[in-house]
């Protein structure tokens, strides 16, 4: 009998202590924890079994900034609890609504339960962004900024929740809070980003918010192979946005996916270009400077025997020469490429086709000056005699012409392929011209273009 009526008086004091959650009475509270000071922490073992929730959510909720403080000042465990309907944190319940202040607070004393998901796996960022509670979603991101990447169950981040539930304001501060491009063009679970999302959902004034920010990947590939603007052809017809919508993309380049992709691989092969050939003129450059200030057969070393040649070539003559100026086409050049690959200009086919015949010079070059080189290491002018029989002028004289027959070759090639693309252009553009002609002709009244 004495045990139930301790039980009885526990039960009175927890639905006292419930009560001035309720109303925000700190001095009752301070009654009770004078009365029962382990009423808190019996609070945390029974899980609050009573009403589901514990004092601090009930607090957090109906917004009781002192009455919180105070809790949290006698029992800061409580900011760890979550209730037994949707593992909500009081961080949680502030957040949506929008309590500020006490999210301050609750920080102050778990700031790690902004990281805290509930069986949804909605963590207090998310649950403000949804409620468009901006304020809130400020404190949180600045006291932890990496909350802003955590993602629910389905792969989702704020951003895509920010646009699911039509919350424009909050996705503009966020995005502007957290400065960050690669959660921007983050994607779900079906790799559809946030501006997938906005044009599914046809929610125009964050399209337009979305496709202004120069970091949105506009030709971003979900995992159905559409971009945005496959998505925007594919869904519901709204004769009210669908053309304001489509007129966006236009405006902010956007391609189909088919486009997308040879865009892609467009600029993956000029970067895979741009680095080839830095790589082969710096190499050029290097050799072609090393001839310059170290000439085949070395310089003069000392003044002996009224030498006054000190630190000049010892080989000289036209075959020196042409050397010279084979060696200096060579590094002119391949310093050219690289001027032009470092000066900022846009890699363009235009510029790399450009380049290549720059290198084709510098090479050639480099080819001449080896040539004349070993000539000269193997005989001298004095031995033209012997030139012609020569086995290693033999060798180069054949090598030379195996040369020049690639180089022709490889001209020739270039020159049937842009014939070729030529043919193709004109023949595409008479089956639009073709096709333009059937589609008037199929009009009364129309007239032949």
């Amino acid at each position: 009998m004495e045990a139930q009526t301790q039980t009885e008086k526990l039960e009175l004091i927890t639905k006292e202590l419930y009560a001035a959650a309720l109303n925000g009475d700190v001095s009752s509270l301070i009654n009770l924890i004078r009365v029962d000071p382990l009423i808190l922490d019996r609070c945390i073992l029974e899980k609050s079994g009573l009403l589901m929730q514990s004092p601090l959510h009930v607090a957090t909720y109906l917004g009781h900034l002192k009455f919180t403080d105070k809790l949290l000042e006698q029992k800061p465990e409580l900011a760890e609890e979550v209730d037994q309907l949707r593992k909500w944190s009081p961080l949680h319940v502030a957040s949506a609504k929008g309590h500020w202040q006490i999210v301050e607070l609750l920080l102050s004393a778990k700031p790690n339960m902004c990281f805290a998901h509930d069986q949804d796996g909605w963590t207090p960022v998310h649950v403000a962004a949804v409620n468009g509670q901006i304020k809130v979603l400020e404190v949180l991101v600045q006291a932890k900024p990496q909350v802003a990447r955590e993602q629910t169950t389905g792969g989702e981040t704020v951003l895509h929740l920010c646009v699911k539930y039509n919350q424009l304001e909050a996705l503009k501060s966020l995005v502007k809070i957290t400065d960050d491009i690669e959660l921007l063009n983050a994607d779900d679970s079906n790799s559809s980003t946030v501006l997938h999302l906005a044009v599914a959902t046809k929610q125009l004034e964050m399209i337009e918010f979305l496709l202004a920010h120069p970091g949105v990947e506009k030709n971003a590939i979900n995992k159905k192979g559409m971009t945005v603007v496959d998505i925007h052809n594919k869904s519901r017809k709204d004769i009210m946005k669908d053309g304001k919508i489509l007129k966006s993309l236009k405006i902010a380049k956007a391609l189909p996916a088919k486009d997308a992709l040879k865009s892609h691989m467009d600029r993956t092969w000029l970067e895979n270009q741009r680095s080839a050939l830095m790589v082969v003129a710096s190499v050029i450059a290097t050799m072609a400077f090393q001839v310059g200030i170290n000439p085949p057969g070395g310089v003069w070393q000392d003044k002996e025997n009224g030498n006054d040649k000190v630190g000049t070539s010892i080989w000289s003559g036209k075959a020196y020469k042409e050397v010279i100026i084979c060696n200096t086409i060579g590094l002119i050049s391949s310093l050219s490429v690289i001027l032009l690959l470092i000066s900022g200009l846009p890699c363009t086919r235009y510029l790399v086709f450009i380049l290549r015949i720059t290198l084709w010079i510098a090479v050639t070059a480099t080819t001449l000056t080896y040539m004349f080189s070993v000539t000269y290491l193997t005989y001298h002018e004095t031995d033209e005699a012997m030139k012609v029989n020569h086995p290693i002028w033999l060798t180069l004289t054949l090598v030379l012409s195996v040369w020049q027959i690639l180089m022709l070759i490889i001209f020739l090639v270039h020159i049937v392929r842009a014939i070729l693309k030529l043919i193709g252009w004109h023949k595409r553009q008479a089956m639009i011209r073709a096709s333009k002609k059937l589609f008037t002709q199929s009009i009364p009244g129309s007239p032949i273009v």
